[in-house]
């Protein structure tokens, strides 16, 4: 696959991937350090040969984890050995219907992702699937949601796009803040009606949900959800709500450099070469994450600032600095306007359709 919106820019193996035996070290040092959770993502991780090799010894360590996946790998004999090797969640990515989701990945893979999506219902472990909300596809998303609890999801999960990596090649085809909040919106006002958990990598998120009663503490954490009223659960959204970057998380890159996440291209160390536990207590970049108060722009005097922070990610993909102001957020439209600027061809006229000439 060769997705427009990759971070990873992912195409062939790297040269300077993790060996397997230094994977396993990596494993080893996340162990001995605490972490509770690992999530593979990739590129597609199910291409490793290795992979569940590594996946077994994160069980041998108690440790829980997650797949992201494109999901033309997911036959049966891989869901299989998923769920033995201690797999819980597997998060698939349908980035439209069959004619989009085809030009956004780069190849005719559609039906082979549906056939992993039901290999991975059939199974014990949870099945979400997420969908990069841009201007390819924000049409379809009412569907994608119909379709993703047709297919039995337990899970429908709006991504935010990031312009970094392969995104940077596709900019212009971002989402305004307004029409990102009427999205969000829509999800929110969808919670309990639906037989599926609606979430979104978007911050604001959980100051909509909020909004209508309920608790969205994280994509990665859908208790809030569960439990249901936001007075009752509300301290929790302020302890563990928005942005997750070097709060509840840090990325591991293919080469064992670690980031605040994985849309955020910043070297804080490796985990090779440095301590992972003091780089995750000391480093200044995570520090600066976790300091909310020094955010730029409205975002450091939000009412919300707890509960959201602002998407670092994009702040540092459109500014180059991780503590600007989100402009993904409509109280931030100054910084919108800033950067709209910089958007060749205002917006592309706005309107892109299924099989229109601005995919390529």
């Amino acid at each position: 696959l060769h997705c427009k919106h990759c971070y990873q820019r992912a195409d062939k193996p790297k040269p300077d991937e993790l060996s397997t035996e230094d994977a396993l070290r990596a494993v080893d040092i996340m162990a001995d350090a605490g972490v509770a959770y690992i999530a593979f993502s990739g590129g597609e991780a199910l291409v490793r040969p290795d992979f569940f090799k590594v996946a077994e010894v994160v069980r041998e360590y108690e440790m829980g984890y997650s797949l992201a996946t494109n999901g033309t790998l997911l036959t049966r004999e891989n869901v299989k050995r998923l769920e033995e090797s201690g797999c819980d969640f597997v998060q698939i990515s349908l980035d439209g219907l069959r004619e989009t989701h085809n030009r956004f990945r780069g190849i005719d893979c559609y039906d082979r992702v549906i056939e992993g999506i039901k290999n991975a219902v059939e199974s014990r472990m949870a099945v979400g699937i997420a969908t990069c909300v841009t201007r390819y596809n924000i049409h379809e998303v009412d569907a994608l949601i119909d379709l993703a609890e047709k297919l039995g999801a337990d899970q429908f999960i709006h991504y935010n796009f990031i312009p970094t990596g392969r995104g940077r090649e596709i900019i212009e085809m971002d989402i305004t803040p307004d029409e990102r909040e009427d999205l969000l919106n829509r999800l929110a006002s969808q919670i309990g009606s639906r037989r599926l958990i609606l979430l979104s990598t978007a911050p604001q998120y959980a100051r909509v949900c909020l909004g209508y009663g309920y608790v969205s503490l994280t994509h990665f954490d859908t208790v809030g959800q569960q439990l249901g009223k936001g007075e009752e659960v509300g301290f929790l959204a302020e302890f563990i709500g928005g942005c997750g970057a070097g709060r509840l998380y840090m990325a591991l890159q293919p080469n064992g450099d670690l980031t605040p996440c994985v849309f955020i291209p910043i070297k804080i160390g490796n985990i090779l070469a440095d301590d992972f536990t003091d780089l995750w207590w000391n480093s200044e970049v995570l520090n600066k994450l976790r300091d909310r108060k020094s955010f730029k722009g409205y975002c450091g005097r939000c009412p919300w600032r707890e509960v959201c922070g602002g998407c670092r990610a994009r702040a540092y993909a459109y500014f180059g600095d991780v503590q600007e102001a989100d402009p993904g957020c409509p109280l931030n439209m100054d910084r919108w306007r800033m950067i709209e600027e910089k958007i060749p061809s205002p917006r592309l006229e706005a309107e892109v359709k299924v099989g229109g000439d601005g995919f390529d």
